[in-house]
């Protein structure tokens, strides 16, 4: 099998059976029909089995995850915060979960601005209160090595503490300062080494513009076209 769009053929396997489950969460949460209903939890089903090919987890995790989260429609959007001190090292965590070097970050709640979001993610892992102070990009979780069971839009800013010091906590393990050259780039989790790059990069040059992943798009027939 080959590779598509430069994707290998786990992560376009992963993406189509993301799609696949999309579309079908649509398609229950307006259908009436129960044979059609029923259509669409076997297609929900078959994404599962695709996820089951490229994915570490046991398949009936995989299928007790879809059927449970049945709202999934769109992208999640989370949040992650390059913190610096005065001497340019980055702050980061080792996750309680996987052991794992990551930025501090989280899903953003409903009703919270992403701003917001990002500074309340680095006070509950890090026990630090920071101030957001720029914008650094909006990366796309599966074009950057991110493995979960969702589609993430990940909003990086960038941040400096004004109160309190690092301490470990419920989330974490370990939680520490890095100099560019100290970054634990081994172990780091899922699809944080490109942030983490672009942060330390954005550190030696604030004038680098916001990140977003290169737009390839060509329009489509619409029916929403036909009027």
């Amino acid at each position: 099998m080959k590779a598509v769009d430069g994707r290998s053929p786990a992560e376009t396997i992963m993406r189509t059976a993301d799609k696949l489950r999309a579309l079908c969460n649509a398609g229950l949460h307006y259908v009436e029909d129960p044979y059609q209903r029923e259509r669409y939890e076997q297609i929900l089903e078959l994404s599962a089995d695709l996820t089951g090919l490229v994915d570490g987890r046991l398949l009936p995790e995989i299928q007790r995850q879809f059927f449970e989260d049945t709202r999934y429609t769109t992208p999640y959007a989370v949040v992650d915060t390059a913190v610096f001190d005065d001497a340019g090292r980055i702050l980061l965590i080792r996750r309680r979960d996987n052991g794992r070097w990551a930025l501090p970050g989280g899903a953003c709640e409903v009703g919270e601005l992403p701003g917001v979001g990002a500074a309340r993610e680095v006070w509950e892992e890090t026990g630090c209160w920071v101030e957001i102070s720029d914008f650094l990009g909006i990366f796309d979780n599966s074009l950057h090595g991110g493995s979960g069971l969702h589609h993430l839009y990940c909003l990086l800013f960038a941040g400096h503490i004004i109160d309190g010091r690092p301490i470990v906590t419920r989330e974490t393990i370990e939680v520490g300062w890095f100099a560019p050259e100290e970054a634990p780039w081994d172990t780091l989790h899922g699809s944080h080494p490109s942030r983490i790059r672009f942060a330390l990069d954005w550190k030696q040059n604030p004038s680098l513009r916001p990140f977003y992943d290169p737009v390839e798009w060509e329009p489509q027939p619409t029916w929403q076209h036909q009027t």
